[in-house]
């Protein structure tokens, strides 16, 4: 849901991002935001995680900080 809200609502790319037993998201935004972030098909995504109560964009759970994550398209995904 939190994905296609940015999508539809701010017009930015999204993609998930999935963890062993846990997806967040992660943002291409327009401007150079700084945090924890992925590349993607050569952009920089900075992770957005709505589950992850009061943390700021940018900030990784500190449970999968250091685990290697796959990327999942999620364009279009709620259509």
């Amino acid at each position: 849901m939190f994905a296609y809200f940015v999508e539809s609502l701010v017009g930015l790319d999204v993609v998930g991002v999935e963890y062993p037993g846990h997806i967040a998201t992660a943002v291409h935004f327009n401007e150079d935001v700084p945090g924890d972030f992925i590349s993607w098909k050569g952009l920089k995504y900075i992770i957005a995680d709505p589950t992850f109560i009061n943390a700021p964009v940018g900030l990784t759970m500190p449970k999968y900080a250091n685990t290697k994550a796959d990327i999942v398209e999620v364009n279009n995904a709620c259509e």
